[in-house]
């Protein structure tokens, strides 16, 4: 099979499955259904515009007479296939990275761990410019901060080691009073 008509397929089964999610919630109270829709939609909207995007490219290659022959110019065109050396040092660094977000998480807590971690993770591993790495993880940080906390209500757990201390959350000695000087004006 070509590489578009798996992607059709994939494009095809992925708006089935968002709809049957959006179907089900249907009748669920607000609060409980909120959740698949705020995401059942959005992603179905996008899983919809794929689905459009790859039946195209197979109507506009069938019109333009290319039919059999795309396979071999799909397979003329990919780019060469890694060695086995490093995809498994590729396969160990995602691993290692992925043990190391969650124990980040668990012992640092999401607002203190997040945004460390995101800044290691993108300056060193991923080689980002300083300034790129300290502004995504500021990001990771107010998304955390501001849309769990504040805006949801849902307390992130401190992590194991701020707890273990008797602590607050790590970065909550320098936000709480930022924001009680802000709020207090």
């Amino acid at each position: 099979m070509s590489r578009t008509r798996n992607d059709i397929l994939i494009s095809a089964f992925l708006v089935l499955f968002l709809l049957w999610v959006v179907w089900e919630a249907r009748s669920w109270p607000f609060r409980t259904r909120l959740f698949p829709w705020a995401v059942g939609f959005p992603v179905l909207a996008l899983a919809l515009l794929q689905l459009a995007y790859s039946s195209w490219s197979v109507i506009r290659q069938r019109s333009m007479g290319e039919g059999n022959g795309s396979e071999t110019r799909e397979k003329a065109t990919a780019t060469a296939p890694l060695e086995p050396t490093s995809v498994g040092r590729r396969t160990l660094s995602i691993a290692a990275w992925t043990v190391a977000f969650a124990l980040g998480f668990w012992l640092f807590g999401f607002r203190a761990g997040g945004p460390i971690l995101s800044l290691v993770f993108l300056r060193f591993q991923a080689r980002e410019s300083w300034t790129m790495s300290v502004l995504y993880s500021s990001g990771v940080y107010l998304f955390f901060f501001l849309g769990f906390e504040l805006t949801l209500g849902v307390p992130l757990p401190a992590g194991v080691i701020a707890t273990s201390l008797g602590l607050q959350s790590f970065d909550s000695y320098l936000v709480n009073p930022v924001l009680n000087a802000i709020l207090r004006r």
